[in-house]
């Protein structure tokens, strides 16, 4: 049958046949492993406004009501730059203290137990991130690399889970994001919470003194293979040597500014 007078005929070529080695099943395509998350991760999404709307009345609460806190070093907190705060961690109130204390937005690297409940709602809603210390939970460096890619803050207990509060060891974690997010790491002493809200105690003691001790930040050396565990673990090493050295001063009443917490001057939001 021919081609009408005037009419434009478009040449289409067959598409090159695939050859069968890469040719894709669906059974192949349903079993591809989607992006890694879990339940810890999911909604609500994180409200930064809502964090700052919430902060003060908490502050105002944990410090008049629950406790008797000081703050000291707050000067110490650099403005506009990622930062990770790094602190001993020895009770259930150290994670707690450094987010509603600090004169920044701070989101915790918080254990996935915790996401449970009205608890594990909150947590979500204001930006704590769930970790998984049972393994090596990337969801949770993937959301604190991005936070600190932002500019913004990232709460860790390097010690992993609640003890003494001596800083004898550190996990690399730490580590890897200090040389990934390549940024500066901010000692935070957390004093008395041990004897202010012990294991196993459901309040903390109204009679109870907290100190909450700002240091001053410091830059860890990039190693050349920075995924390198033996780099790494040295990383881990010096940064726990620098958090001890903090620790110490701060028991023994090193000179640094000293306001009560709650204060509203001192206390006001550096993001």
């Amino acid at each position: 049958m021919g081609v009408p007078a005037g009419q434009v005929v478009l040449a289409v070529e067959p598409a090159p046949a695939v050859p069968p080695s890469a040719r894709v099943s669906r059974r192949t395509r349903r079993k591809t492993p989607a992006r890694p998350t879990h339940r810890g991760a999911e909604s609500p999404p994180y409200n930064d406004i809502l964090h700052r709307l919430l902060k003060p009345p908490v502050r105002w609460v944990l410090n008049h009501v629950v406790m008797r806190i000081r703050l000291e070093g707050v000067d110490n907190v650099p403005k506009g730059e990622p930062l990770i705060f790094a602190g001993n961690h020895s009770s259930w109130l150290d994670g707690p203290l450094v987010v509603i204390e600090s004169p920044r937005t701070v989101r915790c690297l918080t254990k996935i137990e915790m996401y449970k409940g009205i608890l594990g709602w909150l947590l979500r809603l204001v930006g704590q991130i769930p970790i998984d210390r049972g393994k090596a939970d990337r969801v949770a460096l993937h959301t604190a690399l991005d936070e600190l890619a932002r500019g913004g803050a990232i709460g860790v207990f390097p010690e992993g889970t609640r003890g003494s509060g001596e800083m004898a060891a550190v996990q690399h974690g730490i580590a890897y994001l200090a040389v990934h997010g390549r940024c500066r790491v901010l000692p935070v002493a957390c004093l008395g919470t041990g004897d202010a809200l012990p294991k196993g105690a459901r309040w903390p003691r109204r009679s109870a003194q907290v100190r909450v001790v700002f240091g001053e930040p410091f830059a860890v050396e990039i190693p050349a293979n920075p995924r390198s565990r033996k780099a790494l673990a040295a990383v881990a090493e010096d940064i726990r040597i620098h958090l001890a050295d903090h620790l110490t001063a701060a028991r023994a009443g090193a000179p640094a500014p000293e306001i009560a917490a709650g204060n509203t001057e001192a206390g006001q939001p550096a993001e």
